[in-house]
């Protein structure tokens, strides 16, 4: 059986999640995160890392996200609808399924992942910007 190789992004560091969204498991509505946040299961809405984060969202390659995404560090292996914006980096892996802008400070796309959508690398001060209306408050 193929086994899915570790994203970079997820190997610069040894990495712990504070939270895990398992494959059995729907949320409508939006899911406000903190620290590294792994999804396998599916959410209908937005997600959105809370103000100060530093965190990385990993969507698994089971997952599906239909909605904007907003966080500091996105690794994306499943399948994403809506928007994505990252003040850090987005790595888009081998499969990945994308129908979405994505803004980031940086950009890693393997070549096998398939993105529909316009693709924007911004400096830290336009994404400061684009940010600063968007992450909620604690």
């Amino acid at each position: 059986m193929h086994e899915q190789k570790i994203p970079p992004l997820l190997q610069s560091q040894k990495i712990t999640f504070t939270s895990i969204l398992g494959s059995g498991c729907v949320v409508h509505g939006k899911l406000k995160t903190r620290g590294n946040y792994h999804v396998v299961g599916q959410v209908l809405g937005d997600i959105v890392e809370l103000e100060n984060g530093n965190g990385i969202l990993w969507i698994n390659k089971y997952a599906s996200v239909r909605g904007n995404i907003t966080c500091s560090n996105i690794v994306i292996a499943g399948k994403v609808e809506g928007t994505v914006v990252a003040s850090g980096t987005v790595e888009v892996c081998s499969g990945a399924i994308i129908s979405a802008d994505i803004e980031s400070e940086r950009l890693h796309v393997d070549p096998n992942a398939r993105i529909n959508g316009r693709l924007s690398c911004l400096n830290g001060n336009q994404l400061k910007k684009a940010l600063g209306h968007m992450a909620p408050k604690v």
